[in-house]
């Protein structure tokens, strides 16, 4: 009897000790977690077709685009207090995509634009610029280097799942797993499904370490991805690395992964605050994407559009007429 009674004080001691050990390390192995994560960044280069749909809202103050041309200048200024919404198809055997962006300007009606990437071709139509069923059209793969597509291929749409697996990769591969946090409840999506919740959290705490480890590897490494990928040339690289190299991200940030029981990441968020070169103003940019139907072969409803107009055409249309023409 007295033989059973210090074993069980043994046990209830050690299951104590183990309890208060999970509590001090907050329950979880971030180590495994990063992993998980990992894997899922991974497999999402398994992923050939399915159907997406998100939202960007962007607060952005006029600091952060400093001195830019006018056309950029006006771009911005429609974007810059706006929510995007969108939802759309896409595939990669064979390339195609469909999509339609609502652009919300702050006080404003939304702007319907879709957009239809088929046959190596982008279409698009903006309503300013076309008449009704008139869609923009520009060739999207000719003159791209051939190392810019999965297996040698020039096609854009084919590299996007190996391009954004690695971009993303180059974010985690050397984050602290001290700064992943695991939601205790069980999450679903909208539609029901089951997903494990792990958030990247900027926080006070963790602030400067964190945009410390942005700058002396995350942007190096997308630089590098962008360049071997033959997405940017060395002049562009250096200019967006030195823009890059301006931000600063706030706290409270987050970005929040939902991982699937297939192992797919199915829905993003990125919530992030942050400013520029030496200004204080903060800036607040939230996306959101949801990803259904994996590898379903989700339905593409839209055709090639009939009436087309080609950018050489419009651009021709809005150049100024040179000063003094005809004049001797």
């Amino acid at each position: 009897m007295l033989f059973a009674y210090r074993k069980f004080t043994v046990i209830v001691a050690l299951l104590l000790t183990i309890g208060i050990a999970l509590f001090m390390t907050g329950c979880t192995d971030n180590t495994q977690v990063k992993q998980e994560l990992l894997q899922a960044v991974s497999k999402q280069e398994q992923i050939i077709n399915y159907r997406f749909q998100g939202s960007i809202e962007l607060k952005a103050d006029a600091s952060l685009i400093g001195q830019a041309s006018p056309v950029t200048a006006t771009l911005f200024a429609l974007l810059k207090d706006s929510k995007i919404e969108y939802k759309g198809v896409s595939s990669l055997e064979p390339s195609r995509m469909e999509t339609t962006l609502n652009v919300t300007p702050n006080g404003g009606s939304a702007i319907a634009i879709p957009v239809i990437i088929k046959d190596s071709k982008l279409f698009f139509h903006m309503p300013p610029l076309n008449k009704q069923d008139e869609y923009m059209v520009l060739p999207i793969a000719s003159g791209l280097p051939a190392a810019s597509g999965a297996n040698g291929s020039a096609d854009p749409l084919k590299n996007t799942g190996h391009l954004t697996a690695e971009l993303t990769k180059q974010l985690l591969n050397g984050i602290d797993p001290k700064w992943l946090v695991t939601a205790k409840d069980q999450a679903t999506l909208q539609d029901g499904t089951p997903v494990k919740s792990i958030t990247i959290d900027v926080n006070k705490k963790n602030e400067q370490a964190f945009n410390d480890y942005l700058k002396a590897t995350v942007i190096p490494g997308l630089m590098n991805s962008l360049k071997t990928n033959g997405l940017s040339n060395a002049g562009t690289l250096d200019s967006l690395t030195a823009s890059l190299q301006q931000i600063k991200l706030h706290a409270p940030s987050s970005i929040n992964l939902r991982i699937d029981n297939d192992g797919y990441i199915r829905e993003q968020t990125w919530s992030l605050v942050f400013a520029t070169g030496t200004s204080t103003n903060e800036n607040k940019l939230v996306w959101t994407q949801t990803l259904s139907e994996v590898n379903q072969n989700p339905a593409f409803t839209q055709e090639t559009p009939a009436k087309q107009k080609s950018l050489d055409e419009l651009l021709r249309l809005v150049k100024p007429a040179p000063a003094d023409a005809g004049k001797k």
